[in-house]
């Protein structure tokens, strides 16, 4: 697996679950975030995206707004120099140009922060649609000399997206017991598997996480022909990889 997408659903309901207030659910959704982050590097996945704030959530109370903000800002301003220890470097993609100066000052610094990073890249989506991408690529694109039979179109098209850096999405995770991708990478996921839990994302553990890789890894995927040797061989590795770290776990 080279691309693992997570919307991470669910804080809200938690919180109102456990009688905690809703922020508080964001801040646990937000240590949830680290640890699964942590881990997805040590099973060396080379990309994780997830969705953290879409163009839908302006809609929320101003309070709830300004508290997500608020997460926001402690989160970068606490993780960066984590994320720089463990070498995974930081994308922000989304329109900005909404968030406080502040926030995007911050934004820009830890992405400049990290660049250089190799074990890992963590993408955060934040006031970011899928449709919006598609929509903001198409009107800045111009079809020059292009065979519109041929897959040069669609890798020419791709470059003009947000996502451009990234490979296709190889599995969706999606917590908090909805079925639905919500506007959240929709190009990049047209072959990604999906995979839904019933855990609200603030309970989403290292254990769920392994579960859902190894459904990944048990699942053929043909794209239309002939099974991927290589394909194959790579979930071969990450599910030995995933036996290796429990394995030490226990030994503890």
């Amino acid at each position: 697996m080279k691309h693992l997408a997570i919307i991470m659903d669910g804080n809200r309901r938690w919180a109102q679950e456990n009688a905690f207030s809703v922020i508080s659910g964001h801040d646990k959704g937000a240590q949830t975030l680290t640890k699964i982050g942590r881990e997805v590097a040590r099973l060396k996945i080379p990309f994780l995206t997830v969705f953290a704030f879409s163009s839908e959530n302006w809609r929320r109370s101003k309070k709830e707004i300004n508290a997500l903000l608020g997460l926001m800002k402690r989160y970068l301003k606490q993780e960066t120099v984590n994320l720089m220890s463990e070498g995974i470097r930081l994308k922000i993609i989304g329109d900005l140009s909404l968030f406080p100066r502040d926030l995007q000052t911050l934004f820009i610094n830890a992405e400049n922060l990290t660049k250089h990073n190799t074990n890992m890249t963590l993408t955060v989506a934040v006031n970011y649609g899928g449709l919006q991408d598609i929509v903001n690529a198409a009107s800045n694109y111009e079809i020059k000399d292009i065979d519109l039979s041929s897959g040069e179109i669609i890798n020419a098209f791709k470059s003009k997206l947000m996502t451009s850096f990234l490979p296709s999405v190889d599995m969706l995770i999606r917590t908090g017991k909805e079925k639905r991708i919500s506007n959240f990478l929709i190009w990049d996921c047209a072959y990604a598997e999906l995979y839904f839990s019933d855990s609200y994302w603030p309970d989403f553990g290292v254990d769920e996480l392994h579960a859902a890789i190894k459904d990944w890894n048990s699942r053929v995927r043909r794209f239309g022909g002939s099974v991927n040797e290589k394909t194959m061989e790579i979930s071969e590795a990450t599910d030995a990889i995933i036996q290796e770290r429990k394995k030490t776990v226990n030994e503890r």
